[in-house]
């Protein structure tokens, strides 16, 4: 089966009520996007900041997926996000972690060495400046923002998949994501996405949620990417002259929740580079 075919399976799931449990620990800037992308996206979002529950809250609750965002990382919440990998990793409940920011600080530095030296990563998605930086080559990042040439992108992916044994996604002009072995190129998406803070964050939201229904990790970072980078082309066509950055987002979140899996599939752009 094609990988499109796979997806269009895959996000049909969404309309059956299933409801995957996501665990968040993410950051105070975006937390309310990421919760509600995962509400668009069929799924149930719990969250904790509470390190005397992060032992018990995956298995407890009976999540079905982990969002981990370093965004606004300090030392407690490192040890909440340490505590609730292991627990994750040891019920086989799959961990999507986004370094953002990871590139602003020797903490940071330090937690993403701790955090995957630590806990097994099921998809790590970020920027390729982060990407590059996890890798220990120079990076051109500036925050949140990348600014490096994303030419050579994919031999960066398949290099920290490789050595991570995970699914790396690359966000993008053009999103990559990669097992190691398998690569898609997604070409969906609008230049507004760059303005909206949590944009990025948002796509590890929508994958975590279809991760919780399937164990191919890369057919549900493959699927998160295309629906993001969709949303944003509806989004897109309903600005006005008159319309901000602030109505752009509230039309990503429309269209992430009102995304039928026929236009889904008219729309995305995907190929299978191998």
């Amino acid at each position: 089966m094609e990988l499109k075919e796979q997806m269009q399976k895959l996000y049909a799931k969404k309309f059956e009520e299933r409801y995957p449990l996501v665990c968040f620990l993410t950051n105070y800037a975006t937390v309310l996007d990421l919760v509600d992308m995962c509400i668009h996206s069929g799924g149930s979002p719990v969250l904790t900041d509470e390190i005397s529950e992060a032992h018990e809250m995956v298995e407890y609750s009976g999540s079905q997926a982990v969002v981990m965002n370093l965004g606004t990382i300090n030392r407690e919440y490192l040890d909440i996000m340490t505590e609730t990998g292991l627990t994750a990793n040891r019920v086989k409940v799959p961990v999507i972690l986004d370094p953002a920011a990871v590139t602003a600080s020797s903490f940071r530095r330090y937690a993403i060495e701790h955090l995957l030296r630590t806990v097994k990563v099921s998809i790590l998605k970020g920027n390729l400046g982060e990407i590059k930086f996890i890798l220990g080559y120079d990076t051109k990042n500036k925050g949140i923002d990348s600014f490096e040439d994303e030419a050579d992108g994919e031999r960066y992916c398949l290099e920290l998949a490789k050595k991570l044994d995970t699914v790396v996604v690359m966000t993008g002009k053009t999103d990559i994501i990669t097992d190691g072995t398998r690569v898609a190129k997604i070409a969906n998406g609008n230049p507004r996405l760059k303005k909206i803070c949590g944009a990025g964050s948002s796509v590890a939201a929508i994958m975590a949620t279809y991760s919780g229904l399937t164990e191919d990790y890369f057919l549900s970072a493959a699927l998160g990417t295309a629906v993001m980078g969709v949303a944003a082309e509806v989004a897109e066509e309903r600005m006005t002259e008159k319309d901000g950055i602030r109505t752009f987002k509230a039309y990503v979140h429309d269209a992430v929740s009102l995304l039928t899996t026929e236009e889904l599939m008219e729309r995305v752009i995907v190929e299978s580079v191998r």
